[in-house]
């Protein structure tokens, strides 16, 4: 039952497709460094790019090479009286999902959905120290579609990914609310 939901879930966030006016998108982005000597965020905002559609940057750059294991926290989280845990929370080695990527998985669906506006696209090790190992996400929006085939209450959320602290805060059916 769980995976059913995780599955659910994540397979809106694949249809990158926008359909008339944007009633979903980001509100805001935080990101926070736990250990200083392993990654900086010289890059962490929201961008307008257009009426109502506000797409989300991010770069991080990695100090420490070679990079052999990322061990990641996915979550989400729904505001009711502050943020609380909502349909997932999962730690996983990303370096063996980029290795082999399972469709199964959790991680695959977001990595498919932020695909298109990022460069990260190949497996561990990182070891060459560069800006073509850093990670960078540009211009990622969030669209209606992403939304559209579970019945995601009208509400704001908090995705969060734990490997350096990346909040990133969105309304889902803001504007069109029915």
């Amino acid at each position: 039952m769980r995976f059913t939901m995780f599955r659910v879930f994540c397979t809106l966030l694949l249809a990158l497709e926008l359909r008339g006016q944007s009633i979903t998108r980001h509100t805001n982005d935080k990101c926070e460094v736990l250990d200083k000597s392993f990654v900086e965020f010289p890059i962490c905002n929201l961008k307008s790019l257009g009426r109502g559609i506000i797409a989300e940057n991010v770069y991080i750059k990695i100090l420490k090479l070679p990079v052999q294991k990322i061990s990641v926290n996915f979550a989400v989280y729904k505001k009711l009286s502050g943020y609380h845990p909502f349909l997932f929370n999962v730690t996983v080695d990303l370096c063996h999902y980029m290795k082999h990527p399972n469709p199964i998985n959790i991680v695959h669906y977001f990595h498919i959905a932020l695909k298109p506006f990022s460069n990260f696209n190949h497996s561990c090790p990182y070891n060459v120290n560069n800006n073509y190992h850093d990670i960078v996400v540009k211009d990622f929006a969030l669209t209606d579609q992403m939304f559209a085939r579970i019945p995601l209450p009208i509400e704001n959320y908090m995705f969060s990914i734990e490997m350096a602290t990346l909040n990133t805060y969105f309304d889902v059916n803001v504007d069109n609310q029915n």
